[in-house]
């Protein structure tokens, strides 16, 4: 639920740029008002979030939603930049060196939390 929130406050000016207008860049106005439809939908989807938007919400949402990217969904992403580059290299999408460095990144960044996550969970539950 956190996840969806967030995503939805943060690709709404997306959404509306690529959706509603083609103009090259967004204003000021219109990124508000993209932001304030996109939570009052999101206030109508998930009722139990409506109550108050400070800043112990925000916080327990933004800690949710770095915990789901690097945590639970790290592997996956991690996979998913594997392939790519997997798949970019031969066809020449994706320079060898480029793509080096973002398997090592990505592993560090998504691969070792996850896997630190589990580990501590697994001793957690063996003492």
């Amino acid at each position: 639920m956190a996840t969806a929130i967030i995503g939805a406050v943060t690709l709404a000016p997306a959404i509306q740029h690529f959706l509603l207008r083609k103009t090259p860049s967004l204003t000021r106005s219109q990124t508000k008002s993209a932001a304030t439809l996109t939570l009052l939908f999101v206030a109508a989807v998930f009722p139990e979030y409506a109550y108050a938007m400070d800043y112990s919400t925000f916080t327990g949402l933004a800690r949710d939603f770095v915990s789901w990217l690097f945590v639970d969904a790290g592997p996956y992403l991690f996979m998913a930049i594997l392939g790519v580059c997997t798949l970019g290299v031969p066809k020449g999408w994706v320079p060898m060196k480029s793509a080096v460095i973002a398997v090592i990144v990505s592993f560090v960044f998504f691969a070792i939390p996850a896997i630190v996550r589990y580990a501590a969970t697994t001793g957690a539950s063996q003492i």
